[in-house]
């Protein structure tokens, strides 16, 4: 699937491809986290949903790797992560099935109301505030639908991220959550794509040689960490989350 709808885009469009990759890199080496909050929205333009989906699922384990190793405390983590991560594992497959199941203009059109309502509030930051005793029926919740949203788009983060600020999760431990949790939901979203037939040998090779252009942008990003305010930053890359999703109404409604 991968493989086949690369082929098929002309030279100018690969190259354009190849430099939405490396702007990846730069937000990831600005802020740390959201690859996908850019890459998703952008790779869009080139390619169908499922096949940005299939081409982002490597790229994103790689990423999260190294982030959610680093520190130690990994098992403490992942017991303090686990009422989240069943759920996020269940939610994933449903949404893998949606997303090659369902009709592709449909699809566009739901993801697109889902990124501009998410770009809204992550630009706006609501003030969520959960007591320790609600994370026994929040985490199963925001896990099983950051699963479902992240199957269809790859983007599992947004509602996890509200959930571990509402929490009150310190600063030094919410890139190691966030990394655990993207690590377990993109190896799920790679397991059910080959299961289904989705993600053949060769994507996965392709997928891989996606890291490339992402880590050529890295040191750019953290070279701009150093010289630009990241909220601004941060706004920027919400602003592109919304007009890719606008852009995907359009492509559902026209």
């Amino acid at each position: 699937m991968l493989t086949q709808a690369l082929m098929a885009l002309p030279a100018p469009a690969l190259g354009g491809l190849a430099a939405v990759f490396i702007l990846g890199g730069v937000v990831k080496g600005v802020v740390g986290i959201g690859l996908p909050l850019v890459l998703v929205p952008l790779t869009t333009q080139f390619l169908d949903v499922p096949a940005a989906v299939a081409l982002l699922t490597v790229p994103m384990i790689a990423t999260n790797i190294g982030q959610g190793l680093e520190g130690g405390h990994t098992p403490a983590a992942i017991r303090r992560l686990l009422p989240i991560l069943g759920p996020l594992v269940v939610g994933a497959l449903i949404g893998v099935h949606l997303l090659i199941s369902i009709d592709r203009r449909l699809l566009s059109g739901v993801l697109g109301v889902v990124f501009v309502g998410l770009a809204m509030l992550l630009l706006f930051r609501p003030r969520v505030r959960l007591a320790r005793r609600s994370e026994r029926w929040a985490g199963p919740m925001v896990g099983l639908g950051a699963g479902i949203l992240g199957g269809m788009s790859a983007m599992f983060g947004p509602p996890l991220i509200v959930y571990l600020i509402g929490v009150g999760t310190e600063p030094d431990a919410f890139v190691k959550y966030m990394a655990l949790l993207a690590l377990t939901a993109s190896l799920t979203l790679l397991v059910a794509l080959g299961g289904a037939g989705s993600l053949s040998t060769t994507d996965l090779l392709v997928s891989a040689g996606a890291i490339i252009p992402i880590q050529l942008g890295m040191p750019a990003g953290r070279w701009l960490r150093r010289r630009i305010r990241p909220d601004l930053f941060r706004r920027g890359v919400l602003v592109v989350l919304a007009l890719g999703g606008l852009d995907m109404l359009r492509r559902a409604w026209f």
